[in-house]
């Protein structure tokens, strides 16, 4: 009790500490923006002796004094430094270890909403097997999930254990190949996913491609490459997209949570000399779409470079469950060129997310006029 009384009496004086901090970094940035010529007149002996580099100086501090979004950064800053509060989209695991808050959001209306993505991915397949195309779903568990011994003292819903293949049971019934990739993250060694980052890592990414690889070649929907080395990874200090959405990025080293040392594999892309492989708009016979997750780690150059062939990667940032398919469908290219094999790539926490107007929209399209 007395440490906690102490810690309390201490916090008005580093609130004020931090204060004096931010007003210098402030200082220090909108400085930085003045241009080098304003400078110059600043120097000059006249100006000094006569007070009129004074008066610029100030008049410059006025014209580029940065203040909104720096000083929420700082506030930000400020909160984390003493609170360990990241803001409503990031939680603190262990430390060095972030998370994103969705992952553990019981969303209202949450079966529901399981039971509606279940009926759209269903109508779909349905109209792609009608134009003889081949679908794998595959779901990409929680980062909470695969990296739970780093949670401490975060709580996971224990209704979440059985979300992803209650949810896959939905669709198997109806002949939807589908791929859950818990079992091999769970089984894969060491950290699979970026300690400051959504996402995983470079080993979980690997690991994900050469199981989607498997499973094609399984289904005989693709062969896989036949030996083949990747090569040797770089070490590379990187801040994670948690660091940025808790608005941290933009504070000094001290003052933010450090930089993650990962691994960057620079993997050569696929040519093939076939051109049985391409529809007329160079489309590969093999698409992915997907979220950043299959932007990030290099998943779909792994993936590559397991099958031995191109796949064209329609993934999009910030998609969620149906962004890159809704895209990707109302397009020319998948009308006039489609490809052979679909893999549609979904995260874990989107399934039960709450549903959006466009895949109400896109569901009723699927179920009146298909694709």
């Amino acid at each position: 009790m007395l440490i906690k009384r102490n810690y309390l009496i201490l916090l008005p004086a580093l609130a004020f500490a931090f204060l004096l901090i931010a007003g210098f970094i402030v200082s220090f940035m909108s400085l930085k923006a003045v241009p080098g010529e304003d400078w110059v007149e600043l120097r000059k002996q006249d100006n000094i002796l006569s007070g009129e580099s004074t008066r610029r100086f100030t008049k410059l501090l006025n014209q580029h004094f940065v203040l909104g979004s720096t000083f929420n950064q700082i506030e930000r800053g400020m909160l984390w430094n003493l609170t360990g509060d990241l803001g409503p989209g990031v939680r603190a695991g262990c430390p060095e270890w972030l998370f994103l808050a969705d992952e553990l959001t019981l969303h209202p209306d949450r079966n529901n909403s399981a039971q509606f993505r279940a009926a759209l991915a269903t109508q779909l397949a349905s109209r792609l097997k009608e134009r003889g195309i081949k679908l794998l779903m595959v779901v990409v568990p929680d980062k909470t999930r695969i990296e739970s011994a780093h949670l401490c003292g975060l709580k996971r819903s224990v209704l979440f254990d059985k979300r992803i293949v209650n949810w896959l049971a939905q669709l198997q019934p109806h002949g939807i190949e589908t791929l859950n990739l818990t079992a091999v993250l769970d089984s894969t060694p060491g950290e699979r996913y970026y300690r400051t980052d959504t996402h995983w890592n470079e080993t979980g990414a690997y690991a994900a491609a050469k199981t989607v690889a498997s499973s094609l070649s399984d289904l005989q929907w693709a062969a896989l490459a036949a030996g083949g080395t990747l090569p040797e990874a770089a070490r590379i200090e990187r801040s994670g997209d948690l660091v940025h959405l808790a608005g941290l990025d933009g504070l000094p080293g001290f003052l933010r949570p450090g930089m993650e040392r990962v691994q960057v594999t620079k993997v050569a892309p696929i040519t093939v000399e076939s051109d049985d492989l391409f529809g007329d708009a160079g489309l590969p016979a093999i698409a992915l779409i997907g979220t950043s997750y299959s932007r990030n780690s290099n998943f779909v150059p792994f993936l590559e470079h397991k099958l031995g062939e191109p796949v064209a990667n329609l993934a999009k940032d910030g998609g969620d469950f149906s962004g890159a398919a809704t895209a990707f469908f109302a397009g020319a290219t998948f009308r006039d060129n489609p490809p052979r094999t679909i893999i549609w790539e979904i995260p874990e926490r989107v399934i039960e997310m709450p549903i959006k107007d466009a895949e109400r929209q896109w569901l009723e399209t699927l179920t009146k006029a298909g694709l």
